[in-house]
């Protein structure tokens, strides 16, 4: 049983989201901080968690725009692709939904079954599809786990250590041999242990830890925690304590993609928030692949990010810009289809566009720098690296910081490429601002722009350049704009050439943004 989909109503700064959850890939939220990409992963977690919604409280924070007064009731309803259960007519029940505040009472909370008709369902039911959360801390009930001396658990444990004579250790050592045994020849406990162990192997390249799995403890009221994980520096033991926040998202990963394909009849909807947080940008790259890998095996895996290296339009149907308007959270999902509509509507020949192709031509045209541009407010699209490298500079000369502005330049690469990208970010309602040359040749930038510009006349002469509301362009092309416009240009070339042997085109555009006395 797999997630479809997610609806959240008046929770947190939500006003009402609906995700989709494409078959065999990652979801991934994406946006500026305190957009509300974490708001939504609460939610998500609040319906399918492992606690029972209706008995989670719900804080202050947690009403729409803080206002438990004019909004008492949240709704969050999770569709799932078959049914979680039955009920006593026979009919599948393939929602979970609840509503905090029914009838507008705070504390009268409800279950029910997407249409305001109550259900029961009981835990077994609801772990046939549940989530796990890794939030950006990776802390997880730290005063019950080995990871400080000083954990409430490690002090127990020791108490107790001490407490055992030298028989009664004896005792429990013939005695757990026996049980260890026992576990070895259970199928489902050697296939796990099995896929387990390899998931390891695989899960750990570019750490400094490797990691084992061995038996080391007796716990007579639940055999199986025995089962412990160790960190290994080479062939010595180290402790748990010692793992990187990365390693230990990494082996709840491995651990719950393990589960799900020994225990099928289980299906986890993994939660990472950040998962690039601590994690080197070369481990963030492997990760991404890791994620995606374990969504082709089935796992369910919805991330949070900041970083462009998890974003990827191979998988465009789950990539989620998260957004704020007007204070409240919103969304944009896009999936072929609408995104070849979008294209179409836009100028692209209906002939050329399919939706089986739409996705595979931009995974080959887009790279990481190119989408850093989702993280902004407005992105301005420039030709080459001579317009990306220069007019940063000048423009902070003259005052404006990009950064400041929440402005991202891309750089197109290409004239051709720019209507490509400004029709990828326009159908994410991102605002953007084109930046290129018309080349002195009208007819082929009309051409290039059908769809996006419509300019009756365009200038064509070395000196001259246009501003518009949404774009600019130079009569002929930028470097002869400034060749024929600033008037120490020819010392600061020479001095280039000459003194620092900078020959490329961009090496001399921002030398001579950072060094001109002649600023437009």
């Amino acid at each position: 049983m797999k997630l479809k989909s997610i609806t959240v109503d008046h929770y947190r700064s939500i006003e009402h989201i609906e995700i989709n959850f494409p078959h065999n890939r990652p979801v991934v939220l994406f946006g500026p901080n305190n957009a509300g990409k974490s708001n939504i992963l609460s939610a998500i977690n609040r319906i399918l968690g492992e606690r029972y919604p209706t008995y989670i409280e719900m804080l202050d924070s947690d009403y729409f725009r803080r206002d438990k007064i004019n909004y008492p009731t949240a709704d969050i309803c999770a569709i799932f692709d078959e049914p979680l259960y039955y009920d006593r007519n026979g009919n599948g029940i393939t929602a979970v939904a609840v509503r905090y505040g029914n009838n507008g009472k705070l504390h009268e909370n409800l279950l029910h079954d997407g249409r305001e008709k109550r259900i029961y369902p009981t835990n077994e039911q609801r772990a046939k599809c549940q989530s796990f959360l890794i939030d950006a801390e990776r802390n997880i009930q730290s005063a019950f786990n080995y990871s400080s001396q000083y954990s409430l658990l490690s002090k127990f444990s020791k108490r107790i250590h001490n407490a055992l004579s030298s028989e009664n250790k004896e005792e429990l050592s013939i005695a757990f041999e026996q049980i260890k045994a026992s576990f070895e020849k259970t199928d489902e406990f050697t296939k796990f242990f099995n896929e387990f162990s390899s998931a390891l192997k695989g899960s750990v390249k570019g750490f400094v830890h490797s990691l084992a799995v061995d038996f080391s403890a007796y716990d007579p009221n639940n055999y199986a925690k025995s089962l412990r994980i160790y960190a290994k520096e080479g062939e010595n033991i180290r402790g748990f304590e010692e793992f990187g926040t990365g390693e230990q998202q990494v082996l709840l990963m491995a651990f719950a993609k393990a589960f799900m394909e020994v225990f099928t009849s289980e299906h986890f909807v993994l939660i990472i928030e950040e998962p690039e947080a601590h994690l080197h940008p070369l481990a963030q790259k492997w990760l991404k692949e890791y994620i995606v890998d374990m969504c082709a095996a089935g796992v369910q895996v919805v991330i949070s990010t900041h970083s462009a290296d998890f974003i990827d339009p191979a998988y465009i149907d789950g990539l989620v810009r998260v957004y704020k308007e007007h204070a409240a959270t919103k969304v944009k999902q896009l999936n072929a289809q609408n995104l070849t509509d979008f294209c179409i509507a836009l100028g692209v020949p209906a002939e050329k566009t399919t939706p089986e192709g739409i996705m595979s031509f931009y995974s080959t045209k887009l790279f990481p720098d190119q989408l850093k541009g989702v993280f902004a407010e407005t992105i301005l699209l420039v030709e080459g690296a001579t317009e990306y490298y220069a007019l940063p500079v000048f423009l902070k000369r003259c005052g404006f910081s990009l950064a400041e502005h929440g402005v991202e330049i891309v750089n197109c690469m290409g004239k051709s490429s720019i209507p490509l990208f400004w029709r990828l970010f326009k159908a994410y309602n991102y605002n953007c601002y084109a930046i290129f040359d018309c080349d002195a040749n009208p007819k082929e930038t009309s051409k290039t722009f059908n769809g996006l510009v419509d300019n009756k006349t365009w200038l064509i002469s070395d000196s001259e350049f246009e501003v518009t509301s949404t774009f600019a362009y130079f009569g002929k092309d930028f470097e002869t704009y400034l060749r024929t416009s600033t008037e120490d240009y020819s010392d600061i070339e020479r001095i280039m050439i000459d003194d620092y042997k900078i020959t490329s085109k961009p090496g001399k555009a921002k030398a001579l943004a950072q060094k001109s006395s002649n600023i437009h």
